[in-house]
C-alpha cells in the first residue's frame, strides 16, 4: 500500500492578492529572459499507463489527499475565494461512499483552512494531522492540527503552533509521531520570493509533547536554503522534499536529533508538488506550464497540464506515467497507485480522478 507523503504546492498563497503586480511581471517578460515562474514549456511526450478515467467529487480544492486501508481522506479548501472554511472527506473505495467529516473539540478560534495532510498510526489508534491556514490568505494564523480518527468523525488532539512553522505547505509523519513540516516562503506571500525563486524556505522538525493532550510541540529547523519546499516524505531513514522553484527533488538523511544532512539530488522534475510512495519508488505531480497554472488559479475556465511522474530516488531517473492537457484534470497536485488503479488531486478541483491500468 502507498503511503502519504505528501500537497503545496503551487497554490502559492501570494497569488490571490498581487493580481496586478504579477500581471505587470509577466507581460513584460520573454519565455524566461528573467527569473520569473513563469516560463514557456511544451508538453511532455509520454505514453499513458493510465486510462478509463473517474472522478469521484468530494469538495472544492482537493489538493491533497491520503491513502489509509481503502479509505482516501481529502484535503478540501475553496481556494480561489478563501470565504468559508473548508473540509475533510473521506472516500470509501469499496462502497463508493464519500462522507464529509465531522470535527470536534476544536478550539473555538481555529478556521478550517486544510492545505497537506498524513496519517499516522499509533497502536489501536489512527490520527489525522492536518497542515492549517487562517482565515486570511497571508496571515499569521499557521499551525499543524491533529485528529483523532473515529469512524466517520474527527476528535480535534492537538494544535501545533510555532514561529517556524509560518508558510506551511506538506507534511509527513515519522513513526514516533514526530513531523516534518515544509515552509514554502520564508515570508509568507512574498511575491519576491515566488519572483526570483529565492532559497529562503525551510522545513521544521516538531517532536510532540503529547499525543492525548494539547500541549504542543517542540520544533527546530531541519534544512534551509530550498526554494519553496513544497511536497515532503519520509521513508525509513531518509527524507525526500520537491522545491518547486528549482524544479528539483532532493533527498536527506535523517539525523538522530531530527535535522536533515547529506542533500542530495534524486530528480528534476518541472515544478514538482506532493510525494508519494510507490514501492522502492516516488511518485510526484509535476507543473509544467506555470503561465497556463497561474490563469487557472485564477479562473476555473483557464485549463492547466496535469503530468504524473514516477522517480526512481536510487537509479536518479524520472519516467512519466500520465499526462493530460487540462481538460480531464488540471493542475494535479499529487498521486498514488492501488490496487493497479491511478488516484490523482487537483489543486483547485473538487474531485479525486481514479485511472484504470492500461497494462
Amino acid at each position: 500500500m502507498p503511503q502519504k507523503r505528501s500537497y503545496r504546492r503551487w497554490a502559492t498563497p501570494s497569488l490571490k492578492n498581487s493580481d496586478d503586480a504579477m500581471k505587470k511581471h509577466i507581460f513584460a517578460a520573454a519565455c524566461g529572459l528573467i527569473p520569473l515562474f513563469v516560463f514557456c514549456s511544451s508538453a511532455p511526450q509520454i505514453v499513458n499507463r493510465y486510462n478509463g478515467c473517474e472522478k469521484i467529487v468530494v469538495g472544492p480544492g482537493a489538493e491533497d489527499f491520503a491513502l489509509l486501508d481503502n479509505t482516501i481522506y481529502v484535503s478540501s479548501h475553496e481556494r480561489r475565494e478563501w470565504k468559508v472554511p473548508g473540509d475533510i472527506f473521506a472516500v470509501n473505495l469499496k462502497s463508493r461512499q464519500v462522507k464529509k467529516l465531522a470535527r470536534s473539540g476544536e478550539p473555538p478560534a481555529v478556521f478550517f483552512a486544510p492545505h497537506g495532510i498524513d496519517i499516522f498510526r499509533n497502536g489501536k489508534d489512527t490520527y489525522l494531522y492536518v497542515v492549517n491556514h487562517g482565515a486570511e490568505m497571508n496571515d499569521n494564523d499557521q499551525s499543524v492540527l491533529i485528529y483523532k480518527i473515529d469512524g466517520d468523525k474527527l476528535d480535534f488532539v492537538v494544535q501545533v503552533r510555532d514561529e517556524l512553522i509560518n508558510s506551511p505547505n506538506d507534511l509527513t509523519v515519522t513513526e514516533t509521531g514526530s513531523f516534518y513540516v515544509t515552509n514554502d516562503q520564508g515570508s509568507r506571500g512574498s511575491l519576491w520570493e515566488i519572483f526570483w525563486g529565492l532559497k529562503r524556505s525551510k522545513i521544521t522538525y516538531c517532536r510532540l509533547n503529547s499525543l492525548t493532550t494539547n500541549l504542543g510541540a517542540n520544533c527546530r529547523v531541519a534544512a534551509e536554503g530550498i526554494a519553496m519546499a513544497n511536497g515532503i516524505l519520509v521513508r525509513g531513514s531518509k527524507v525526500y522534499v520537491s522545491a518547486t522553484r528549482e524544479d528539483k527533488v532532493y533527498e536527506f538523511n535523517r539525523e538522530t536529533d531530527g535535522t536533515l544532512g547529506n542533500k542530495t539530488l534524486v530528480a528534476d522534475v518541472s515544478g514538482p508538488d506532493n510525494l508519494f510512495n510507490l514501492e522502492n519508488r516516488l511518485m510526484t505531480a509535476s507543473h509544467t506550464s506555470n503561465w497556463q497554472f497561474f490563469r487557472h488559479a485564477k479562473s476555473a475556465e483557464k485549463k492547466a497540464p496535469s503530468y504524473i511522474v514516477e522517480i526512481d530516488p536510487g537509479q536518479k531517473t524520472t519516467t512519466g506515467i500520465y499526462f493530460n492537457a487540462g481538460e480531464e484534470i488540471s493542475a494535479a497536485s499529487g498521486a498514488f497507485v492501488h490496487n493497479k488503479k491511478l488516484y490523482i488531486s487537483p489543486v483547485f478541483e473538487d474531485f479525486v480522478l481514479e485511472c484504470k491500468t492500461e497494462r
